[in-house]
């Protein structure tokens, strides 16, 4: 005997429903966002680590070839001319990107190899035949957002996010003026490798808060500190109240508190620094301001604190 099925009509939902769900959608966007932003920034944080870590390892090659490490920023006959992140490029596979500094045809008379040969006062060099002019993802980290675009202007220079200590890679006692020194392990650091900060995070672009400069070029010399990519030097010395060691998510915008003499993080309640011996670590807002100072001296006889 045939069986008949009684078709049912789908009621749908009403609106008490549907905006009941939709109640519970938000909800869970709401709790998942913070969670995804969370993962985001540990994974930039990690990828910056990486970064400086890779720069760590390029110093420690360039000692082994040369019993030195590169001097902070140098132009001197039978020396070249160019900054420590110039001289850093063979050891970071970026050896292509060096050569160019040694090419025929620089008229800029700086000793060669030349950072900046093919600059912007050459534009017929074209704009990717200076070194200082190519973008170098290793010194980019995801976590500041004023890195894109990396170039400034074209033919000109290109930014990055690291910087150097000048105590580290030059004349401690100088004041905070750069030399072309070149330090060597273990004697120009005498309180331990382990706890002289080598490498720190800079902003790349809009840090205006000092009333100088922009931000941060990973080629450009000491001519001009609110461009070049140190700190400790004597512009941080001489024109920041005291009490300054790094910021740590400065302003942009619209209040301006970007200062670009001092080291600065893109991340939440610390920075990453790369140690001298090669090691990478990430210290807190809160260390005091002797500890930091501290561990930006290499030869201070000093003890550093129990937040280091």
């Amino acid at each position: 005997m045939p069986r008949f099925f009684s078709p049912h009509r789908w009621r749908g939902f009403t609106l008490i429903e549907l905006l009941v769900v939709i109640a519970i959608i938000a909800i869970l966007i709401g709790l998942l966002l913070p969670a995804v932003q969370k993962v985001r920034e540990a994974a930039a944080r990690m990828s910056c680590s990486n970064n400086i870590k890779q720069i760590g390892v390029g110093l420690h090659n360039y000692h082994g070839t040369y019993n030195q490490f590169p001097p902070g920023y140098v132009s001197a006959a039978g020396k070249g001319t160019g900054t420590l992140f110039y001289w850093l490029l063979p050891y970071i596979e970026q050896d292509n990107v060096y050569k160019l500094g040694n090419l025929p045809g620089d008229n800029t008379g700086d000793p060669q190899p030349d950072a900046y040969w093919g600059s912007a006062a050459t534009p017929q060099f074209g704009s990717l035949n200076t070194p200082a002019a190519n973008t170098i993802k290793s010194y980019l980290c995801p976590s500041d957002a004023n890195n894109q675009p990396a170039p400034t202007w074209t033919n000109g220079w290109v930014v990055g996010n690291y910087a150097y200590n000048h105590d580290a890679f030059g004349n401690a006692n100088d004041g905070g003026w750069d030399n072309s020194i070149n330090t060597r392990m273990p004697a120009s650091f005498p309180d331990g490798t382990s706890n002289t900060i080598g490498i720190a995070e800079k902003y790349a672009n809009n840090c205006t808060a000092g009333g100088n400069g922009n931000g941060t070029l990973w080629a450009h010399g000491s001519w001009n500190p609110w461009w070049e990519p140190r700190f400790n030097s004597w512009a941080a010395r001489t024109n920041t109240p005291p009490g300054n060691k790094f910021q740590v998510q400065p302003l942009l915008k619209p209040t301006n508190t970007c200062n670009s003499v001092l080291a600065q993080s893109g991340h939440s309640a610390g920075m990453n620094v790369g140690l001298m011996d090669g090691s990478v670590r990430f210290i807190s807002q809160s260390i005091s301001l002797n500890t930091w100072a501290f561990a930006t001296t290499p030869n201070g006889g000093d003890i550093l604190g129990n937040d280091w």
